[in-house]
C-alpha cells in the first residue's frame, strides 16, 4: 500500500503526521484524532479517496495516477443528470 492511500491524523499548526494507518484500521484513526482534541490539539484526519485507494489496490503507478483521476472526472461529467451531485446552484429550492 503506497503512503497516499493511508489514514493520517495530523496537527493542523505543525502539519506533522501523528498517526498513520491502512483504511481497515479507520477507527483507531478517530480514536486517536479525538483523543488528540480531547487534549487540546487541532488537528484534521484524511483519509484517501475512493479512486486512490482503487488504484493502489490495481497497483497503478504515479504517473499513471492523473490519468485516472482525469477519466473518472470526464466519465461523471459525462453522465449529466445521473446519480452524481450536482452543482449548488442546480439544486431545487
Amino acid at each position: 500500500m503506497s503512503n497516499d492511500s493511508k489514514v493520517k491524523v495530523i496537527d493542523v499548526n505543525t502539519q506533522q503526521v501523528l498517526f498513520e494507518c491502512e483504511f481497515k484500521d479507520i477507527e483507531k484513526a478517530y480514536q486517536y484524532a479525538s483523543d488528540m482534541e480531547d487534549m487540546g490539539l487541532d488537528i484534521k484526519l484524511i483519509s484517501p479517496t475512493i479512486t486512490e485507494s482503487l488504484c493502489d489496490s490495481l497497483g497503478i503507478d504515479y504517473e499513471r495516477r492523473a490519468d485516472y483521476e482525469q477519466s473518472v472526472v470526464a466519465e461523471i461529467e459525462d453522465h449529466d443528470g445521473s446519480c452524481c451531485a450536482k452543482p449548488e446552484d442546480e439544486k431545487l429550492q
